[in-house]
């Protein structure tokens, strides 16, 4: 009987072993199906952190929009009035708005009166907000497509790679211009009721307000005429955001890796990252905003001529 029995003995130990074995299999798949269940949820958590990041900074930027717009107004009136006076103007030899820029807003207020400065400005702050968001929708969304953001890069050993995600001045280029030029055709109409409405003259007034611009522009001229310019348009807008998005970024760069700047730069509470503090930011703006508008100051100069000359030059 002992053969037996060690027969027995034998097959239990294996059974035993097998049930070990069953026991442990699940066990040994939860690991991985765990990581798998991680991931998706911070895939998920980013995206909605992207989400809440990207509307934070719709609001805060047509906030912030609407105030500089405000707040440079008279500023922009007068650059509009100096750069068409030639077709607005009723007296002879008078090739300039005004000799100064004090005269300028001098002339302004003693038409006007001073409210006059801020003339068109509603339309501006209404012009802003869908401005920004669609500015900033596509050029989030082109620089995704340009880098591959969506899709998941890793090296021989399966790290990820965030090297292989930086931005390159080109991407920011094609990203810019790409944003600038869906904006503007977007947002065109109120763009062209704007400057309208700013070189109307006191006392020769077409329009009423801004609605009353709108019904007029399209019983006379149709829909067409709420988009009269719009080449010389997209011809500041591409360049224009073009420049000033890869300057920007580049700046910011730069002003983040030297130690030139670091008296400038903050560091997050939490993440201890370092980022710009409100003075570099400033002066990266004011940077990138110039040297876009050097560049495309001429185009602007036409698109503004080309906005009001069914308003202003009679029909042959």
């Amino acid at each position: 009987r002992k053969p037996k029995d060690d027969e027995e003995a034998t097959s239990s130990s294996s059974s035993s072993d097998d049930a070990i074995i069953r026991r442990n299999t699940p066990l040994a798949t939860q690991p991985s199906v765990s990581i798998a269940a991680q991931t998706q949820e911070q895939v998920k958590e980013e995206e909605e952190h992207r989400g809440f990041a990207a509307a934070k900074h719709l609001v805060c930027g047509g906030v912030a929009g609407s105030v500089a717009k405000t707040v440079t107004a008279p500023f922009s009136r007068l650059t509009i009035l100096y750069q068409v006076h030639s077709m607005v103007t009723t007296k002879e030899h008078r090739p300039r708005f005004a000799m100064t820029m004090g005269e300028g807003v001098g002339k302004i207020v003693e038409r006007g009166g001073f409210r006059s400065l801020w003339k068109g400005n509603a339309t501006s702050v209404l012009h802003r907000f869908p401005f920004s968001a669609i500015n900033f929708f596509v050029y989030e969304n082109a620089l995704d497509t340009l880098n591959g953001l969506q899709r998941e890069h890793e090296d021989e050993d399966g790290h990820p790679t965030p090297a292989k995600n930086e931005t390159s001045k080109f991407h920011r280029f094609i990203a810019g211009a790409t944003a600038g030029s869906m904006a503007c055709i977007a947002c065109y109409p109120l763009d062209l009721v704007r400057t309208r409405l700013t070189t109307e003259l006191e006392g020769r007034e077409h329009y009423r307000g801004i609605m009353d611009a709108f019904r007029k522009i399209g019983q006379s001229e149709g829909i067409s005429g709420f988009y009269s310019g719009i080449g010389p348009t997209l011809g500041v807008a591409v360049p224009s955001f073009a420049i000033s998005y890869t300057v920007y970024g580049s700046l910011k760069e730069y002003a983040l890796d030297d130690d030139l700047f670091y008296n400038l730069r903050k560091v997050d509470g939490k993440s201890g990252e370092e980022t710009m503090g409100f003075f570099l930011t400033l002066l990266c703006g004011a940077a990138s905003g110039s040297m876009s508008t050097l560049v495309t100051f001429p185009f602007d100069t036409v698109r503004r001529r080309m906005q009001i000359q069914n308003l202003h030059i009679a029909p042959e």
